[in-house]
């Protein structure tokens, strides 16, 4: 579960308190506003290198753009 900093206030907890909350929640806040920073996040998997991609070609539609 990651660890949040507050920004504001949430429900009885003061802004600067530290709170363990799940992804879904932790989303919220963020999306609201309220999370000062992310202070610990677990670290499951190793997050792997994303391979260099070539970019996609477009189909050809038989029209040109102007």
């Amino acid at each position: 579960m990651p660890r949040i900093k507050l920004a504001n206030w949430y429900g009885d907890k003061a802004p600067g308190e530290e709170l363990d909350v799940d992804d879904v929640t932790l989303k919220a806040l963020s999306r609201d506003g309220l999370v000062a920073e992310v202070v610990e996040t677990p670290q499951e998997k190793p997050a792997a290198a994303p391979a260099a991609e070539e970019p996609a070609a477009q189909p050809e539609t038989g029209r040109r753009k102007r």
